[in-house]
């Protein structure tokens, strides 16, 4: 016995977008098209593969059932599938064309994104770039799922058949307040910071990497304060608050009337890579391969230097 299956790619996006938003009459507004097609389309999927995939809540939209939950996730991996596949066609006559979905880890995106952006923008201006950002389990997890095409993030935990390429090194430095007799001095060990009220850069696995910085040396750091805000804990270091320990240095930073100083901290201490992961087995476009490309000549040119506060 032979079967088909006789769904659209109009429907699958409209089942996605149904999925996506919980919501018939949400999905039809970004759709632009009336809620009987968003309907349509779910009554001819469910139909066809014989189970319901969604309950319709009275007044609360509708709700995915387990066997909707995944379905809704092949097809959402299949229409990004296709996403590429269309952006490839259309580029087979020439320069790319098309959309990329870029994940970065917030902390960092403000300093390494605008640099990678004007590249492509002058070598590609016909590729439109969307960015996500998020702490760097959330990123991962977006790569994983094939929510995002690639992602800018540090290989801290990266599953080891994820391909990584690194574009630099980074070295873990203090922020000391102005305040402090510390901040006068050329650079800062371990050991000085110690018995000092530390304010924690508090998000998935940051915090466990600068708890690992002290613990690696037997010191039991004293954390008053936390944040999952780089800002905010820049603000905080500036009022007095304590020292901090971060990655990646903006030029902001750097600003003496900014309330604190940029210390290198001297000894042994652990680097972490950044650059941009990508999935193994994901289909190489030839935007995928521009970005690459970018993303190799931007580390080879050392473009991002100044941003990397180097241990004594």
């Amino acid at each position: 016995m032979e079967y088909s299956v006789n769904i659209t790619l109009k429907q699958m996006r409209y089942f996605d977008a149904a999925l996506r938003t919980g919501s018939i009459v949400q999905a039809a507004e970004e759709m632009n098209i009336s809620q009987s097609s968003i309907s349509a389309a779910i009554d001819l999927i469910e139909g066809t593969i014989g189970v319901d995939l969604f309950r319709r809540m009275p007044a609360k939209g509708i709700v995915p059932t387990d066997a909707g939950e995944i379905v809704g996730k092949r097809l959402h991996l299949f229409l990004e599938e296709v996403r590429l596949l269309e952006s490839d066609l259309l580029s087979i006559a020439g320069a790319p064309v098309g959309s990329l979905r870029i994940g970065c880890f917030e902390p960092a995106a403000p300093l390494v994104i605008p640099r990678l952006l004007q590249r492509i923008a002058a070598e590609y201006p016909s590729i439109r770039i969307e960015i996500v950002e998020g702490d760097m389990k959330f990123i991962k997890e977006q790569l994983a799922d094939g929510a995002i095409d690639m992602a800018l993030t540090y290989d801290i935990s990266l599953p080891v058949d994820m391909p990584f390429l690194r574009v630099f090194t980074t070295y873990p430095y203090a922020l000391i307040p102005n305040a402090w007799e510390l901040s006068e001095q050329d650079s800062v060990s371990l050991d000085e910071l110690a018995d000092l009220p530390m304010i924690m850069l508090d998000l998935p696995e940051s915090h466990s990497f600068f708890g690992n910085l002290f613990a690696s040396h037997g010191i039991d750091v004293n954390v008053v304060h936390s944040t999952k805000s780089s800002s905010v804990l820049r603000g905080m270091v500036a009022a007095g608050f304590g020292f901090s320990v971060l990655m990646l240095c903006g030029k902001s930073d750097r600003d003496p009337l900014n309330g604190y100083a940029v210390m290198p901290i001297s000894g042994s201490v652990p680097t972490s890579n950044f650059g941009l992961a990508y999935k193994k087995y994901a289909r190489r476009t030839q935007m995928v391969d521009m970005v690459l490309e970018s993303c190799a000549i931007l580390a080879e040119q050392r473009i991002y230097d100044d941003l990397i506060v180097r241990n004594v």
